[in-house]
């Protein structure tokens, strides 16, 4: 994928400098055919929709977008398409551009969780395929965070992640 978006941006871009970008939608796909209910999805302009994948240790709001605790006795929870894309992270200067602030940094770093996605069940770094923000807050399930724990932090611990498969 951050190839393909690089390769668009006709050499504006260097590989090097660029990152997966994700924004989980609403809709959720049940079969492999991408049709939601007889309807089709369009393909987004640039980056790709992936769909067919399952979160397990935590549930997701689809009208907030983010994650929440996981209702009891669901192993597995059918996640809604991610629209995946890329970004470009070198730092641009000139008049009225500015890098981003490390506090900016920090704070989405809190505010958002790196789940890994992996292709089993299996957990290791030979299934790891990338990885995918998802907003998390202190709020939305885990209201009572231990001392000095983030909400990211308290789904790393619980184990979120996106799999493939099931088996």
């Amino acid at each position: 994928m951050k190839q393909e978006v690089t390769r668009q941006k006709k050499g504006a871009w260097s590989l090097d400098e660029v990152e997966y970008v994700t924004e989980p939608q609403k809709e959720v796909i049940m079969g492999d055919d991408g049709r939601i209910e007889g309807r089709t999805i369009n393909p987004p302009p640039e980056g790709a929709f992936i769909h067919g994948l399952y979160l397990e240790g935590a549930g997701w709001s689809k009208t907030e977008k983010k994650l929440e605790d996981s209702e009891p006795k669901v192993l597995y929870k059918e996640f809604p398409i991610i629209h995946v894309s890329a970004a470009s992270t070198a730092v641009q200067t000139g008049p009225g551009l500015g890098s981003k602030g490390k506090q900016d940094d920090r704070s989405q770093e809190k505010s958002s969780y790196s789940c890994p996605v992996y292709k089993y069940p299996k957990r290791t770094d030979k299934y790891l395929i990338f990885r995918v923000s998802l907003r998390c807050d202190a709020q939305g399930g885990s209201s009572t965070l231990a001392r000095g724990v983030t909400p990211a932090m308290n789904w790393k611990l619980k184990g979120a992640a996106l799999l493939c498969c099931k088996e």
